[in-house]
């Protein structure tokens, strides 16, 4: 006998299908989203997004620290004798920095008791972070504090506790005065210094190079030889004027968004957006921006692109200093047509997503929305350089 399904066999198996089809459906982003906030790129962008703007300054050479005890990237065990004579820290040549993937610190990691945030008798009395030269790959920058000890009594060793996330990016230099330790213990990387003499100052400066596209400053905390809370801070950035660079963020007053911007080849990156290596620099001709339109929340972060109209205002951020652009024209061109992302000697962005109707054979739209921004005529268009616009097959909206 020959079986054959009933029609509630048929029924039965269709909904379990679509139940599995929908169950694919609800975990696929999450899954993404988990494997996105794990990724290099993701840190890249929240840190792109968050990128303060500095207190500008003017232009200074780079001083001669004259004191200054020279700091390779790699850190070693803490010594607790301020007598010894303060040891040498020996790491690997750093090599040259990926934008797209941050610069580690590269260190020995030592297991240390969290320090207990008691008060100290010790008081931080001042803190500053300032970029010798505008901010960008290969500047050189400076962490500069003051602890005062209003005992009558020398204190003993003090730790600077620098956050080893926020080290991805920079390059330690030097210190001054020199240092009595350096250990790396979970997030933090912990710096010692032999602590300031009865009712004086120790004027700390440590040194730094940057090693990628960052202009923050770290969040700092001060401890006592007691593990004692000496203070914590967190200053502002201070750096002379910043040349155009790689957009870091967007922002579009009219869609309420505020996003990261992160380098992408031509495929647009999932929940924030991306910047083709290969189009301008801001204000030097033409930056192409790519994003998603279709997906789960977060994927679409131009979801709402079609509402941009000319007049529309468009700021793009790049190493602290904020450009302004005026929307000029929108048009939707065939998913081939890449002429929008050419060259351009004056000052423009152009953002694109995918539009028409969704083709779930070839998973894909068959149009691009193309945004086109030029720069507001009073922004400052100092320095910079420009390089070509992509040229290449267009990546899926």
């Amino acid at each position: 006998m020959t079986w054959r399904p009933r029609p509630s066999h048929v029924v039965i198996g269709g909904g379990l299908g679509v139940i599995l089809v929908g169950g694919l459906l609800v975990l696929a982003p999450m899954f993404d989203a988990a494997r996105w906030q794990s990724s290099p790129e993701a840190t890249r962008a929240e840190r792109n997004a968050d990128a303060p703007t500095p207190i500008w300054l003017a232009p200074t050479a780079v001083p001669t620290l004259a004191a200054a005890v020279p700091i390779l990237a790699t850190v070693t065990q803490a010594t607790t004798q301020p007598a010894q004579p303060p040891p040498e820290i020996v790491a690997a040549p750093t090599a040259e920095p990926v934008l797209s993937r941050p610069v580690g610190l590269a260190a020995n990691i030592v297991p240390q008791p969290t320090p207990t945030p008691q008060a100290s008798d010790l008081q931080l009395a001042s803190s500053a972070f300032v970029f010798d030269d505008s901010p960008e790959p290969g500047a050189h920058a400076h962490l500069d504090l003051t602890v005062h000890n209003p005992t009558d009594t020398a204190a003993g060793p003090l730790s600077v506790a620098l956050p080893a996330s926020w080290l991805r990016g920079y390059r330690l230099e030097s210190a001054s005065p020199g240092l009595v330790s350096g250990t790396q213990s979970g997030a933090d990387l912990q710096l010692g210094f032999n602590g300031p003499a009865a009712g004086a100052d120790l004027e700390v400066s440590i040194s730094f190079v940057t090693t990628d596209e960052v202009i923050d400053s770290p969040a700092l905390t001060v401890y006592d030889a007691e593990t004692r809370l000496v203070g914590r801070a967190h200053p502002p950035t201070q750096a002379p004027p910043a040349r155009p660079g790689p957009i870091y963020s967007i922002d579009i007053p009219r869609l309420k968004l505020h996003a990261g911007v992160v380098p992408v080849e031509w495929e647009p990156p999932l929940f924030v957006v991306g910047q083709v290596r290969t189009s301008a620099w801001v204000t030097r001709g033409n930056s192409v921006l790519v994003g998603h339109v279709r997906g789960a929340p977060g994927y679409n972060v131009f979801i709402n692109l079609d509402q941009l109209q000319p007049g529309d205002e468009i700021v793009a951020n790049s190493r602290g200093q904020a450009y302004n652009f005026v929307v000029s024209r929108t048009e939707v061109l065939p998913e081939d047509d890449t002429s929008p992302t050419e060259a351009s000697s004056a000052a423009q962005l152009t953002l694109m997503t995918c539009a028409g109707d969704w083709n779930p054979i070839t998973r894909d739209y068959p149009d691009r929305l193309w945004v086109v921004a030029e720069q507001k005529a009073h922004d400052d268009d100092a320095g910079g350089q420009t390089t070509d616009a992509a040229n290449a097959s267009t990546p899926n909206g």
